[in-house]
């Protein structure tokens, strides 16, 4: 019936039909695809990732890179995420299933840590490598880590930091291969990288564009992956570069606005043809003849007829710059997904509730960064230095490459952080512990600490405290049932057997005259 109605409306009057049909078509459409004068210098368009970023990306580095040097607020995000995400470090944890390896692994691992071990400029340790990699990550967009094999040293393993600004980007085929080239990058037909082409730079800071072909499996690209088509990263910090410099502007100007206010101007104004200005201008001077200039207390001054005087007090104030300051930061903050609170380092306008909000919300911003740091940065890098380890004999594992994947076990420990009421947190954490809820592993994890190395701690702590003749409250068998158990023997029926000393307190002997019963 109705498309009857339509075909007879089309034959009356097609233009009134051509009406009808638009407006019922601009029904079904989505208003954010509407076209009106309104927004009709807004016509952004879809390409590809590379060659829509790669015209656009040298200048968003260069801009983020002025605001981390420049900007506070931009210093206060970057700050609070290296500070949080890596701290004093990420640390591994080897899960071989041999206990004393596991300690041999980690011994080692700290000791190649150290700058003039893993650092082939032997200038930072792999914790500080760590920071800066993730801050030129978040402000650059990527970065590459080169892994390097030298014969000298220790160590046969280091690292060498490359900037991104590096990668060559004159060829577009590779002269040997004839992989197409893009940014740098040689890919094949999947966009999988095989090699990077690297700039070489002189000691004094110039290129020489004659770039070296570095393998991709030498290179650790560390960069963010938005677009399936992406072979190259962006600043972090791109979504929020254009209201930080607009900030960091409105501030300067403040700056300004309120120096000017603090000056105390005083204007002389004199009529045309008053008496002394006809040939000359009237000049005021002091009883000395010098000219008049400035305002001295005490002073008593008469001006000359037609003269009058004007202050000028710039009627500006600070409270609408602070809360234009507050909502850009806060915006700023939400477009990296962090507080107000992080970003500002102001506490005083939140209540308890809000700050532990906030800080739970910026935990879930925190953590997969650290899981994208551990997997794409400190993963790479261990598999490769425990090979080496392995090879140079500092490791004596005869089965390692026939079981490779087992010994390269890992776990990686991230810093954890404090609590806001420690009271109400470790209650809370007691209380899992003890329902099973949480293991113990799990809250030192949480911590930032090794929980072989809590207990191996505890039991220490316990076993001077008794040769000097002490027993702390802290010492009870829920707090140390774990380091007990490294000085308690276990009978076959289960019970424990009695020692001829006096080494357990009351509460152990309570607890194995009940078992013995």
């Amino acid at each position: 019936m109705i498309k009857m109605l339509e075909k007879a409306i089309a034959a009356i009057s097609p233009k009134w039909a051509c009406n009808r049909a638009f407006y019922a078509e601009s029904l079904r459409a989505y208003e954010a695809g509407e076209v009106t004068r309104f927004n009709d210098g807004w016509t952004p368009i879809n390409e590809d990732t590379e060659n829509a970023e790669k015209t656009q990306r040298d200048l968003i580095k260069a801009r983020a890179r002025y605001l981390e040097n420049n900007s506070d607020i931009a210093q206060a995000a970057i700050g609070g995420i290296v500070r949080n995400v890596v701290g004093t470090g990420i640390k591994p944890q080897a899960r071989t299933g041999d206990e004393g390896l596991n300690f041999k692994i980690e011994e080692l691992w700290r000791k190649w840590t150290r700058p003039e071990n893993c650092d082939i400029t032997e200038q930072q340790s792999f914790e500080e490598m760590q920071s800066m990699l993730l801050r030129r990550k978040i402000v650059d967009g990527e970065v590459l880590v080169k892994k390097v094999v030298q014969k000298n040293g220790t160590f046969p393993f280091r690292l060498q930091v490359i900037k991104s600004d590096l990668l060559s980007a004159t060829m577009l085929i590779a002269p040997k291969t004839g992989n197409i080239i893009r940014s740098g990058i040689e890919l094949d037909d999947h966009l999988k990288p095989l090699a990077y082409w690297i700039e070489k730079k002189t000691p004094d800071g110039y290129i020489e564009y004659d770039p070296d072909r570095v393998r991709a499996d030498e290179i650790i690209h560390l960069w963010t992956r938005r677009q399936p088509d992406q072979i190259r990263g962006i600043s972090d910090l791109a979504p929020i570069i254009k209201r930080l410099k607009e900030t960091q502007d409105y501030l300067d100007e403040e700056t300004v606005a309120a120096k000017i206010a603090a000056c105390f101007s005083v204007f002389v104004k004199t009529q045309t043809g008053s008496p002394g200005t006809v040939g000359r201008a009237a000049v005021a001077k002091d009883p000395e003849k010098k000219k008049l200039q400035s305002i001295r207390p005490g002073m008593i001054k008469y001006l000359q007829p037609g003269e009058s005087v004007e202050t000028a007090n710039p009627s500006r104030g600070i409270a609408n710059a602070k809360d234009y300051v507050a909502i850009q930061t806060r915006l700023a903050g939400a477009g990296l997904g962090l507080s107000y609170e992080l970003m500002s380092r102001d506490f005083n306008q939140s209540s308890f509730s809000a700050a532990r909000q906030g800080m739970l919300e910026d935990r879930k911003t925190f953590e997969p960064i650290q899981n994208w740091l551990a997997g794409h940065l400190c993963d790479p890098v261990y598999r490769e230095w425990l090979d080496l380890c392995v090879m140079s004999g500092l490791l004596d594992i005869p089965d390692y490459f026939a079981h490779r994947e087992a010994y390269q076990a890992v776990e990686w420990v991230t810093p954890g952080w404090s609590w806001i009421d420690p009271q109400k947190e470790v209650n809370a954490d007691i209380t899992a512990i003890q329902n099973g809820g949480k293991t113990l592993a799990q809250w030192c994890a949480e911590r930032g600490y090794d929980w072989r190395e809590q207990l191996q701690q505890m039991a220490l702590e316990k076993k001077t405290a008794e040769d000097l003749g002490l027993t702390l409250a802290i010492h009870t068998p829920i707090t140390v049932q774990a380091a007990m158990s490294n000085h308690v023997d276990t009978g076959k029926d289960g019970g424990n057997s009695q020692d001829d000393n006096d080494d357990n307190d009351d509460n152990e002997e309570g607890e194995n005259g009940k078992k013995e019963e």
